[in-house]
């Protein structure tokens, strides 16, 4: 059942981030999680017409555009944080990713960096990849952060005592603002579409991140 919904979210982002969680206890699952996935069964059933709408919304130009966010020590077994992102090319969402930091991070801001960080290398990609189909990046791709502080500690190259501890390798995002690959750029907590891959949301809230993703009712 969890293989067969780990299937269903290269469709749906909209369900990574519940179908990530009980992932976690394939080993030794409860009722509890056998009812989350019956859940998850139900909701797919619930919205069969519903889609993830690709194509582009009348942009001349293919700009890359991503959301990043972390729910910090959201994991209450292991107390590992949470980082969630979301890759918008010419309007629409093209590439997503909910999972548990491979570490425990201290504190909020090291948890939103190393997030950060991480998908920084997708965006690396994703431009290379658009290069190589000839729509070359003439700008620095924006990167939607809702943390002030990771925004200061990225672009600020010098360290002090609350960035000695943070791994050398995760300073890599600071690299591609300073040629010009990625910029960071702060957007409001309720505008954070990434939220959606990060933690349970009211039904309002969520039903609003689905149609930010493009997750939306086709009719045929």
């Amino acid at each position: 059942m969890v293989g067969s919904l780990l299937y269903a979210t290269q469709t749906h982002p909209d369900i990574q981030f519940s179908v990530n969680l009980i992932a976690q206890f394939s080993g030794n699952p409860g009722i509890s999680h056998l009812k989350a996935a019956k859940r998850m069964l139900r909701y797919l059933k619930g919205t069969q017409e519903f889609s993830l709408v690709l194509g582009c919304q009348g942009r001349d130009a293919v700009d890359i555009v991503r959301w990043t966010d972390s729910d910090w020590a959201s994991d209450v077994d292991s107390r590992h944080s949470v980082g969630g992102f979301v890759f918008d090319v010419a309007g629409r969402c093209i590439s997503w990713s909910s999972k548990k930091q491979v570490s425990v991070t201290t504190f909020l801001v090291k948890a939103e960096y190393v997030a950060s960080a991480n998908i920084t290398k997708e965006a690396v990609w994703l431009r290379t990849l658009l290069k190589e189909v000839s729509y070359p990046q003439s700008q620095a791709t924006i990167v939607h952060a809702d943390n002030q502080s990771i925004i200061a500690l990225a672009q600020n190259p010098t360290s002090h005592s609350r960035a000695k501890h943070i791994d050398i390798c995760f300073h890599f995002i600071r690299e591609c603002i300073e040629r010009n690959e990625i910029k960071l750029q702060y957007i409001s907590t309720h505008q954070m579409v990434a939220d959606i891959l990060t933690k349970a949301l009211p039904r309002k809230v969520f039903e609003r991140l689905c149609e930010a993703l493009g997750v939306v009712k086709v009719s045929y």
